[in-house]
């Protein structure tokens, strides 16, 4: 017939093969929406169980950040929302970025993490035992935690400490908890000595040392030490929780005690670019990153499930590190061979929370690892 159309059967296949292409994308889009929605359920439910402020996360896939999400308030009195941008207090993770920087410094050979800590550290007092960093760095250095039956002192510390040179003068008097690689024997001080010995090594504060080497190489822009009288662009309000469960704004402490165990500020997207850093070699090469992720064992070969700086999952595919501190909660969660970091924070602190922290975490990730590689 005049002006008909003849297709081929390579055309009319290759016409099927678009359609089907379409359907599959738009399904897909589709599956997306649904999975977004799945988190933000997620994170409704967590905040309402938990009663928190606010709670902001973000999921970094295949070195780039793939969500990033915050609902809630960042300041309750002058109802400011929370964003991906709002900084919170991320407690002991800052134990993970501190270990980061000690094995950049061994990767450069400034530091034999085998050695007496006391050779980097000379004012911390011979305790009659060699005390290694890399026992600092895994709790079995025999370092005392904070006195609880002093908390107001320590845990809730409005001294300010000029450096963690001096900071080492809370415990350095104390005798051990137990002798060195004995006992796991959590103790952020044992960080201090630690940040006593980069101050040293490096020839510069803590801070320094910390934004030079680790959060400009991670481009961890929204990431500080936490100062309470600077300004902080998108800084948290603190808050915790009364006995009827309504809100107070938390107490004022000084981190300045524990800057190396406990007193950085972040973002969720900071920790995951700092995760990202780390699986791409940014940070480490991959032989200082498998001795830092390294369980360690006590000397009789006790299983710690704690490498340096990290705590370990029993199969080993898993890093990660819970923090808690006044008026701020956060974690950071690493799988590896998925090239996948999770990481969240609030601005309450973690005895707040009535469910599993680690169980939300793992939510999220599996959430995404089973449908969400493809989010905007």
């Amino acid at each position: 017939m005049k002006n008909s159309k003849v297709y081929t059967v390579e055309q009319a296949f290759n016409s099927i093969l678009l359609l089907l292409l379409f359907f599959s994308l738009f399904s897909c889009k589709e599956k997306n929406f649904e999975d977004v929605s799945r988190i933000q359920m997620l994170l409704e439910k967590t905040m309402e169980e938990n009663n928190l402020p606010s709670l902001s996360i973000a999921i970094g896939y295949k070195d780039s950040i793939r969500l990033a999400k915050a609902l809630g308030y960042a300041d309750l009195e002058n109802k400011v929302s929370a964003n991906a941008e709002t900084v919170y207090r991320v407690g002991s993770i800052s134990k993970s970025l501190t270990a980061t920087l000690i094995m950049r410094l061994w990767e450069n050979k400034k530091i034999d993490i085998d050695s007496n800590v006391r050779k980097y550290c000379p004012s911390f007092p011979d305790k009659g035992t060699v005390i290694t960093s890399r026992q600092l760095l895994t709790h079995l250095g025999g370092i005392r935690h904070y006195d609880f039956d002093n908390i107001d002192k320590e845990y809730y510390s409005i001294r300010r400490y000029d450096s963690s040179l001096e900071a080492l003068d809370i415990f350095k008097n104390d005798s051990l908890v137990a002798w060195p690689g004995v006992k796991h024997h959590y103790s952020s001080y044992g960080y201090s000595i630690l940040g006593c010995a980069i101050e040293n090594l490096e020839n510069s504060s803590f801070e320094h040392a910390i934004v030079k080497n680790i959060f400009q190489t991670a481009h961890m822009e929204d990431s500080y030490l936490d100062y309470p009288e600077r300004l902080v662009p998108n800084r948290a309000r603190l808050y915790e929780t009364l006995e009827n469960g309504a809100w107070s704004n938390s107490r004022f402490v000084d981190l300045s005690n524990k800057f190396p165990g406990g007193g950085i500020l972040s973002t969720p997207s900071d920790l995951v670019k700092f995760g990202n850093s780390l699986l791409a070699g940014e940070l480490l090469n991959q032989d200082s990153l498998k001795e830092m992720w390294k369980e360690q064992l006590t000397v009789d070969g006790q299983k710690t499930q704690y490498a340096l700086g990290w705590r370990v999952s029993e199969d080993y595919t898993v890093f990660y590190h819970g923090g808690s501190s006044a008026g701020g909660t956060a974690y950071l969660y690493i799988v590896p061979e998925k090239e996948l970091v999770v990481a969240f924070a609030t601005n309450t602190g973690s005895d707040q929370w009535s469910t599993s922290r680690h169980e939300f975490v793992q939510l999220i990730a599996e959430l995404f690892l089973k449908n969400g590689v493809d989010f905007p």
